[in-house]
């Protein structure tokens, strides 16, 4: 069992946890959820022993978490982060997962066992010899549950594990989960989004640096005050799950779209647009793209003007196509054009995957004003332009003058995010903007996004969080193996698994139950 007794943690004068208390047992999946900034990453560290409590006590079966027993805890307890490349440490797939049951001397055949067995449970089999920068990140986000598991933990503490996850990929480890609680395992997941309560034992919602709530999954969906301290109201699949719960329904292991459909509101095309004034238009003109022998992008061709969704499986592309219509990327063949002139690095705004990838000055607001200093503004013109996209993005005054690398993963993304609109770019490409984002800033997020595309910036949203999008977006853009499969309205996306399926990608929710619920409208 992992005990938490009064615990507390500080980084230097920010107290970041007070006096939290909390149990999690051998064959029962917990899931944390609070705002970014909570201390929700900080709580799962302790956990771990990656890092020790300034006050009070983590024991895990009978083992109190101090310097000299860091080994026993972290061999119990096993910690997949948020960002996988702060986890593997190897070049090569095989490698990295054999390198934790390596260290705990193994037998050679037994640590080749746990490393197949590991990879096989994650879907890596095939990826074996690759290197490991050389996978997308959903890929590595996988190779890094995949080390964990080869370690054979008696817990799991799960950091926002499917951020980077396709549906597809999120579905496989929620069943992988599942398995292992019901083998025994003690498992604590944290999560921003409601799908995690499917299953769940119990939900713990952190605010603050305390524990503000703490019951069943259903009895949090009642609870107003607990929704708002999780974020959560501001999920679009939370109102149905609000209304399910409320006319009695239970969530069960996993969700049922049929359940959904029933309790589902579907609105006609004719649903808030974002408006049609005259807009730039950030195109792909059959772009093909190789890293040695394999083929990334295969004579891709499409436009966006207004908002367009990019989806697609983890390796579809989508991150290739985003970094040629950048103009960071240059592909083999085809070009990038920004109203019919080939991109210039630096014309398109573009927020990478991993905003530790862009935030590199000493304090949030340098960050910031960066790009327009370099756009030849003046220290005023700057400094205001950076401010003004912090306020957009809920970059709030006491974060500027904080180094970007003592932020939270969310509030990090979003001043990611406000360093791209401080250069006022005519298109921006925004790769996975909403992982690592608590509900309530995924939800300003689009907002923001819609506000641009009235202003007639060309926005291109990468996502594997298609459901939150599909409501602000004009168009949808789906690849599978480099190449274009499909382009269809957002609309009708909304409404169509079959053009998920036909993507190799495993329809979201959320679509799957308003398909169910427009065939019985129009039945």
């Amino acid at each position: 069992m992992i005990e938490l007794h009064d615990v507390g943690f500080s980084y230097g004068n920010a107290d970041v946890l007070r006096g939290v208390s909390l149990v999690v047992r051998p064959g029962e999946r917990v899931v944390l959820l609070g705002r970014n900034g909570s201390g929700k990453s900080t709580l799962s560290r302790l956990m771990n022993g990656s890092l020790l409590a300034c006050s009070g006590e983590v024991v895990v079966d009978g083992i109190t978490s101090a310097p000299e027993t860091r080994g026993a805890i972290a061999a119990a307890v096993g910690y997949v982060r948020q960002d996988p490349r702060n986890q593997i440490v190897s070049p090569l797939v095989r490698d990295e997962v054999e390198f934790g049951p390596r260290n705990l001397g193994l037998p050679r055949e037994e640590v080749r066992a746990r490393a197949e067995g590991a990879l096989a449970a994650c879907g890596l089999e095939a990826l074996r010899l690759r290197m490991t920068d050389e996978l997308s990140g959903g890929q590595q986000q996988l190779l890094s549950l995949a080390g964990v598991l080869a370690m054979s933990p008696r817990y799991l503490v799960l950091d926002e594990v499917g951020s980077h996850l396709d549906e597809a990929a999120r579905t496989a480890i929620t069943g992988l989960v599942r398995g292992l609680v019901r083998g025994g395992t003690g498992v604590l997941e944290v999560a921003h989004g409601p799908e995690a309560l499917f299953g769940a034992s119990r939900a713990v919602v952190l605010e603050g640096g305390r524990i503000a709530w703490e019951g069943r999954p259903e009895d949090l969906l009642r609870s107003e005050c607990a929704l708002r301290a999780s974020g959560l109201s501001d999920d679009p699949l939370t109102a149905p799950l609000v209304e399910l719960v409320t006319r009695g329904g239970m969530l069960g292991e996993s969700p049922d779209p049929a359940a959904l459909a029933d309790v589902l509101t579907v609105r006609d095309a004719s649903r808030e647009g974002v408006g049609r004034p005259e807009r730039h238009r950030l195109s792909l003109e059959r772009a093909s793209v190789s890293y040695d022998d394999l083929v990334a992008l295969d004579d891709v061709t499409f436009s966006c003007s207004g908002v367009t969704l990019l989806l697609g499986a983890s390796g579809s592309g989508k991150t290739t196509a985003a970094r040629v219509l950048a103009g960071v990327l240059a592909p083999d063949e085809g070009e990038a054009s920004l109203d019919g002139a080939p991109v210039r690095a630096g014309e398109v705004g573009l927020s990478f995957q991993r905003p530790e990838d862009q935030l590199f000055a000493d304090t949030v607001l340098e960050d910031l004003s960066f790009a327009p200093r370099m756009l030849g503004l003046g220290h005023r013109e700057a400094d205001a332009r950076a401010r003004d996209a912090a306020e957009r993005l809920g970059v709030t005054e006491d974060l500027l003058d904080r180094s970007p690398f003592e932020l939270s993963g969310g509030q990090m993304r979003r001043v990611a995010l406000a360093g791209v609109l401080a250069a006022h770019p005519r298109a921006c490409v925004l790769d996975e903007p909403s992982a690592g984002l608590d509900a309530p800033a995924r939800r300003s997020l689009r907002e923001l996004v819609s506000s641009l595309a009235r202003e007639g910036v060309a926005t291109l949203v990468v996502t594997h969080d298609a459901a939150e999008w599909l409501d602000v977006a004009d168009d949808v853009v789906l690849l599978a193996g480099g190449r274009v499969v499909a382009r269809v309205g957002a609309e009708e996306a909304a409404r169509s698994p079959e053009l998920f399926r036909a993507a190799g990608m495993e329809p979201p929710l959320l679509v799957r139950a308003r398909a169910m619920a427009w065939g019985e409208r129009n039945a």
